[in-house]
């Protein structure tokens, strides 16, 4: 078995402007007929909903993203992370929270081996959270006290080095690709109807192979290596949750390396509190 790395965990879980990630949400879609699909549709059917997946995606600037990732490594076994990125407009910024179990029981496993009690729960300790601000340097909460500081918040930790470019966290090109990528599948079939993020939406399925990512046009073909690692054996298999207006609430991808779903909310409507300067202790 083949393990594959996706490009944006590879630079430090961040370098991708769609990374993000959390909680699957499935659930099993409702029955619906193909006619009355293609009804609902103005009577398009797959390729009506798949046809305006790129061009609803390429202006996109206030949203969450959760996203959730499985791996299965021959040597490392299961590795699995959850992400929630927030991306707000105004003022431009992104948060990206992080929850890697294994690291937290890995870390709690040397608080016990050493006889120091941080008092925190292995998810605590897993946790990381980074605002990305349009203009300036990113900032890491010190909720779990890694820092020697007495605020929230630091700035100018080591490793920031590998944070993405503020063109890359506010460029929703990557998103676009990638939805473009999945409109050019062709094998693809409605499989009925689900709620997602409180918004009605039409499930399409599909699988497609790394000779079809490579038939792509090269930004699409990128995106899509970039976000599933790239080098697929076998078949890849895709589905997508399309609202009403063509934008993919949720996508997600499946094989024997891995898996991985991303579910978006709060359209238009993210926001955070930024950090005062009295809350940042610059490291």
């Amino acid at each position: 078995m083949k393990t594959r790395v996706p490009a944006f965990l590879a630079v430090g879980a961040l370098s991708l402007s769609l990374a993000a990630c959390g909680g699957d949400q499935s659930a099993e879609p409702e029955e619906t007929t193909e006619a009355a699909t293609e009804e609902e549709n103005g009577g398009g059917g797959v390729m009506s909903l798949l046809a305006d997946l790129a061009s609803t995606t390429e202006s996109v600037d206030n949203y969450t993203l959760d996203m959730a990732i499985g791996m299965t490594d021959p040597e490392l076994g299961e590795t699995n992370m959850d992400f929630t990125y927030e991306v707000m407009s105004d003022p431009q910024a992104a948060q990206v929270t992080i929850v890697m179990p294994e690291i937290g029981e890995m870390m709690l496993d040397l608080e016990e081996l050493s006889g120091e009690s941080s008092g925190m729960t292995a998810e605590e300790l897993g946790t990381s959270i980074v605002i990305v601000p349009a203009e300036g340097e990113a900032l890491v909460s010190n909720h779990n006290g890694n820092f020697e500081a007495d605020t929230a918040w630091v700035r100018g930790a080591s490793g920031m080095d590998s944070m993405p470019t503020t063109e890359d966290m506010f460029d929703a090109s990557q998103l676009s690709d990638v939805a473009g990528a999945i409109s050019e599948i062709e094998t693809v079939e409605e499989a009925g109807t689900e709620e997602i993020s409180g918004v009605e939406t039409t499930r399409v399925d599909g699988t497609f192979t790394q000779e079809e990512i490579d038939a792509l046009p090269e930004g699409q073909a990128g995106a899509l290596n970039d976000l599933i690692g790239g080098s697929i054996e076998g078949a890849m298999e895709t589905s997508i949750w399309i609202s009403g207006d063509g934008f993919p609430m949720r996508i997600d991808f499946s094989d024997d390396v891995t898996d991985l779903s991303m579910v978006f909310s709060a359209l238009g409507e993210t926001s955070f509190e930024m950090p005062s300067e009295e809350q940042i202790t610059d490291i």
